[in-house]
């Protein structure tokens, strides 16, 4: 008898990249347009994104600019979206693109609930997940109001709520974070230099196999 094949025997990360690539020796390689930055796979590991790119900066938590253009130029947009820990995202009851939940009600988000547990968000109702959660405990005080949310519990939540073959985007400050839940799969980890101030941060991909 045949053994089954694995969908993760059969994955293949160019068949989610959307822009135009090259090839170049061993390497892929893509620009991160809008952004700055170069991204890339490699022979030895082609069904993983590294790179180095380069973003102008906002205040307030928010996501830098040109960010999140630059995710949908690679892979494409994703209407049935949902981001957590949403602070400035623009929920979608007031014209955004996307279903929003924060702890914080002020936010004003679709969902007011802890990203930690999802709570009211059904099992696999997602096709992409997002999430820019605060770095460090004085961060999580003073701008959301509450202790600094667990990684992994966030992970281990938007996999529970996005669909087989949906994307995960992370981002964190300058760390290479390794965990990773049983049924996601680490597909990248692209490094963000912020400017002016020159901060580090950490964009972490993952895709959810079952």
């Amino acid at each position: 008898m045949t053994k089954p094949t694995s969908e993760l025997e059969t994955f293949n990360l160019l068949d989610l990249i959307r822009c135009p690539y090259q090839t170049l020796g061993k390497y892929i390689i893509l620009e991160a347009t809008p952004a700055t930055g170069i991204l890339y796979l490699t022979d030895n590991s082609p069904n993983f994104i590294s790179g180095h790119i380069r973003l102008r900066g906002k205040y307030e938590g928010r996501y830098p600019y040109k960010y999140l253009d630059m995710i949908e130029n690679i892979f494409g947009p994703e209407p049935n979206t949902i981001e957590v820990c949403s602070r400035s995202v623009m929920a979608r009851h007031n014209g955004g693109n996307c279903f929003t939940v924060d702890i914080n009600k002020d936010t004003d988000p679709d969902l007011v609930t802890d990203a930690m547990t999802l709570e009211g968000v059904s099992n696999c109702e997602y096709d992409r997940w997002r999430a820019d959660p605060p770095y460090n405990e004085s961060t999580a005080m003073s701008m959301y109001d509450t202790a600094l949310p667990s990684t992994a519990k966030l992970l281990e939540t938007g996999a529970r709520i996005c669909k087989p073959k949906s994307l995960l985007f992370l981002l964190l400050g300058p760390q290479n974070y390794q965990h990773c839940p049983r049924n996601l799969k680490r597909i990248g980890w692209i490094c963000i230099t912020i400017v002016p101030n020159n901060e580090l941060r950490a964009l972490h991909i993952f895709y959810k196999n079952e």
